[in-house]
């Protein structure tokens, strides 16, 4: 509150007093353009009110009084963190002083275990290029010797990291697959305050170690990057032992591409981090096109998939399933009805009747595909007509659709071309995922909603669509890793949606890095 705000108030309370020192003077009515009640109270209701608005005023001037010592504590703060650090830049210098304010200015990285713990993930972060400044912060880290400025470095960039950690999983679809969009920004009040509570109480190492996330194959891929080297480990050996243009020619390019391997598995360790162990669900890698159905840490179901193609491609999202339908009818996206389905009608409107289609207009009423002018609607953006096709062995959807809520409306579900899935390049759908084992996974998930095998037998031959409500907790990811390391193994699959293309090879001193952790 400004102080202009309070003088309306303070005025008030002072004419209210000078008014109750004069007893014998007759009651005045006194109007207030800031209290239009007091005229209507009693005397005494008068007097109180007229303390009761004293004591506001005083408070928010007290307080506007606290916030400017604050502010400038807090500027002094800055001042210090500044030349305390030096040339070193920092990303949040604000932030960084009001830790070092709240706290004193003692050191926040006593522990060592939890600054090796931090720097470890820190180095995994600032090598997957996500951010554009966090290699820097890390480097002026590892340059820096033992002291109170290399101890205001490392929260400057703790705090990078706390922030991320917390934020990355609702922004992976930008931060991850589109890199240079993450902007550091400080964390939440409430986490640092968290942050500060566990140094302060010495649990500071378990602090950052319950942000590292307990995926095995996040765990394991990290620790690859710290056996390797961003500039190509290939064999310097070798290359002393082994002279000519040739061999040089060939160590080249083998190191080239054992620095590209590294950047990929560091950018992709960071699209690790989102996904929870894989114990409970359903995870479909996008660009492996396959499916894994875990429950309770056993592997219930593996499938093949089909998933989007490069200009409709399947999303990287997490939902969950909510119901199996069986015998579902075919409601047309508009995308499809457009780029794909009216071309054909304007070709041959009899193609509805063999595809089983109904149209409709936008009144509900069903219309003869043969009364429409196809023709006009082509590269339009809309049609004033929907199309369903019917349930049953030729709908596109199989015989099963997989619910999920999902804004752009992304489902698992069955097919009924299944020679597709002999092929090895299988991105080939409009956006959802196409099951090849989708009887199996149906089979799976209806018993666990109370079907037996009768009864879904019965309502397959019904060919009426009847839906399940899934009762089980049966989370769905479906996420885009094309390297990572399993049981000591390194695995690299085709970039479909060439997500990893130019990925900023950043200055760091690896082997500080290794010295360090």
């Amino acid at each position: 509150m400004k102080k202009f705000k309070l003088l309306p108030l303070m005025m008030f309370s002072t004419i209210a007093v000078a008014e109750t020192a004069n007893v014998a003077t007759p009651a005045v009515t006194v109007v207030s353009a800031g209290d239009t009640v007091l005229p209507q109270l009693s005397f005494e209701a008068q007097q109180a009110r007229a303390a009761e608005l004293s004591k506001r005023a005083d408070y928010a001037y007290e307080q506007e009084q606290l916030r400017q010592e604050q502010a400038r504590k807090l500027a002094e703060a800055e001042t210090k963190v500044r030349e305390t650090v030096g040339a070193n830049s920092l990303l949040l210098t604000n932030a960084t002083a009001k830790v070092y304010l709240d706290n004193d200015f003692q050191p926040m990285w006593e522990d060592k275990t939890a600054t090796r713990q931090f720097l470890k993930e820190y180095a995994a972060f600032a090598a997957s290029g996500v951010s554009a400044k966090s290699a820097k912060a890390l480097q002026q880290i590892l340059s820096q010797p033992e002291g109170l400025a290399r101890d205001m470095l490392l929260t400057d960039s703790f705090l990078d990291y706390l922030y991320y950690n917390k934020n990355v999983y609702q922004n992976a679809n930008s931060w991850l697959y589109n890199l240079g969009s993450y902007n550091t920004k400080a964390p939440s009040v409430e986490h640092i305050a968290a942050w500060m509570s566990a140094v302060q109480k010495g649990n500071s190492a378990q602090f950052v170690a319950n942000l590292v996330p307990k995926n095995h194959i996040y765990q394991e891929t990290v620790q690859r990057l710290f056996a390797m080297s961003p500039n190509g480990n290939v064999a310097t050996k070798s290359a002393k032992a082994k002279k000519g243009k040739g061999q040089a020619a060939n160590t080249g390019a083998s190191n080239a591409a054992a620095s590209s391997s590294f950047y990929k598995l560091a950018l992709n360790a960071q699209r690790l981090r989102i996904i929870p162990s894989f114990n409970n669900g359903i995870f479909v890698n996008i660009p492996s096109y396959q499916l894994f159905y875990f429950r309770d840490g056993n592997l219930a179901l593996q499938s093949k998939v089909i998933v989007g193609r490069d200009d409709r491609r399947t999303p990287v999202m997490y939902s969950k399933l909510s119901n199996v339908v069986v015998n579902p009818p075919w409601n047309v996206p508009t995308t499809i009805l457009t780029k794909d389905i009216v071309p054909k009608l304007a070709r041959n409107p009899a193609l509805a009747d063999s595809l089983n289609y109904e149209i409709f207009d936008g009144a509900g009423n069903k219309v003869d595909p043969r009364s429409v002018n196809w023709s006009q609607y082509i590269n339009a953006k809309s049609v004033p007509y929907r199309i369903r096709q019917k349930a049953g062995d030729d709908s596109a959807l199989g015989r099963y659709k997989f619910n999920m809520p999902s804004s752009n409306a992304i489902y698992l579900h069955d097919t009924p071309n299944r020679g597709l899935f002999g092929r090895t390049d299988r991105a080939l759908s409009s956006g959802c995922v196409r099951v090849e084992q989708a009887d199996a996974l149906a089979t799976i998930l209806l018993k666990e909603a109370g079907w037996s095998v009768d009864k879904k037998g019965k309502v397959l031959a019904s060919q009426k669509t009847t839906s399940a409500q899934i009762r089980s907790d049966n989370p769905v990811y479906l996420y885009y890793v094309t390297s990572w390391v399993e049981n000591g193994t390194v695995y690299s699959l085709p970039d479909i949606y060439k997500l990893d293309t130019n990925i900023p090879k950043t200055a760091i001193s690896w082997e500080q890095v290794k010295n360090v952790i």
